[in-house]
């Protein structure tokens, strides 16, 4: 069957059935593939975006505990400062407490000998002025009795030998 304008429909049909079989051959090997290919892909990218979403919100979870965990220690640490600041100065002032007992209690001490010294002195002095009284006594007697002047330088020598 040959129509005018050399057409032939068996030759058309033939190419079309070859273009039919060749595209749903290129459909099943290629098409399917490629799209099987690209949708595992696809799932595989999304499963590693909301991997790394899941890593961001674990790594900000904790690093809100690494800075709560710092701000307790600060605190904590803080809180200890202070307490050693206190205790460093109870101990200071303990010693300084001790320093002025010790100083008042030296004091008392001092002020105790100062006095006892004073009141040896005294009882010295004392003493002393007896002796010199009787020597005087003994030698207003013995001037009245004779040659006491001797006596009195006699007396006067016997003293200075002794001191």
């Amino acid at each position: 069957m040959n129509i005018p304008l050399n057409i032939d429909w068996q030759q058309i049909l033939l190419h079309l059935l070859n273009f039919v079989i060749l595209a749903g051959g290129l459909y099943l090997l290629l098409y399917k593939p490629v799209l099987a290919f690209m949708e595992k892909r696809q799932s595989y990218y999304r499963e590693q975006d909301r991997r790394a979403a899941e890593t961001l919100a674990d790594a900000e979870k904790k690093a809100a505990e690494v800075r709560r965990q710092m701000q307790d220690a600060d605190a904590a640490a803080a809180e200890k400062l202070a307490q050693a600041q206190k205790a460093a100065d109870d101990a200071a002032r303990r010693q300084l407490d001790d320093a002025r007992a010790q100083a008042e209690r030296i004091l008392t001490e001092a002020h105790a000998a100062a006095r006892r010294e004073h009141d040896r002195q005294l009882a010295d002095a004392q003493k002393e002025l007896e002796e010199l009284a009787v020597t005087a006594t003994e030698k207003l007697v013995l001037r009245s009795g004779g040659d006491a002047f001797d006596q009195f330088l006699n007396e006067a020598e016997r003293s200075e030998s002794h001191a």
